[in-house]
């Protein structure tokens, strides 16, 4: 037997279970995704269940493919599953993969402040991270989405720091993702009367921008 359909409810199990079906490593097989149940169009964090169909890969292909290869065919077998149209370009800049998405139907990748994205960026991470047996940085950008979304972080920071030198107390974004939290930081490492740090658990936190100490006190937190 060279390939199994599998159906379990995290990508990670059936990844698990087909592996075992085939007697074979998880990094020998080629995965497809041909079922996600969400709670929304491509909620993929969200999945109550997903289905895959994973086949024994040739010793040509496994030594040949590259991380870029199998995250944009990864990408376009969920566009084609959902019937949405996409061109993918990957580059690695600074350490970090870009798989820069193209598409007509970009809310359908985004949703709402980019919790879509981040959710799809997390399950492509995963089976990357499956595939390749290593924890790899990338990064999932569509029609220059993040561009605008930094954007509009960074106003909003402005707005609070204002508003915290006027008032002479803590301000607190809505909650973040930790890319987005990171502009912010970074946006006020280098400011002597503005401090920042995060509070909040989970992948979702709010950023604190605060009156920086006087010297010699504890600087209420660090960044995360």
């Amino acid at each position: 037997m060279d390939s199994i359909e599998v159906e379990a409810k995290t990508y990670e199990e059936a990844v698990r279970k087909a592996a075992n079906a085939l007697s074979a490593e998880e990094k020998d097989l080629d995965i497809e995704v041909t079922e996600v149940d969400t709670k929304g169009i491509l909620g993929l964090l969200g999945s109550k269940k997903i289905r895959i169909v994973a086949r024994r890969r040739a010793a040509e292909v496994r030594d040949d493919e590259t991380p870029e290869e199998f995250g944009k065919k990864f990408l376009a077998d969920i566009a084609a599953f959902y019937g949405v149209s996409l061109q993918i370009e990957a580059k690695t800049v600074d350490g970090r993969i870009v798989f820069a998405i193209n598409s007509s139907d970009e809310e359908v990748f985004t949703g709402h402040d980019g919790e879509v994205l981040e959710a799809l960026q997390h399950f492509v991470n995963l089976a990357i991270a499956k595939r390749f047996k290593q924890n790899l940085r990338l990064l999932l950008d569509v029609n220059g989405f993040r561009g605008r979304r930094k954007k509009m972080i960074l106003a909003m920071a402005k707005r609070l720091a204002d508003r915290v030198r006027f008032e002479g107390k803590p301000a607190r974004t809505k909650p973040l993702n930790p890319y987005e939290r990171r502009i912010v930081h970074t946006f006020f490492k280098n400011n002597s009367r503005i401090s920042t740090h995060s509070e909040g658990d989970g992948h979702l936190k709010t950023v604190v921008i605060a009156p920086s100490p006087p010297a010699g006190t504890p600087d209420g937190g660090r960044p995360q």
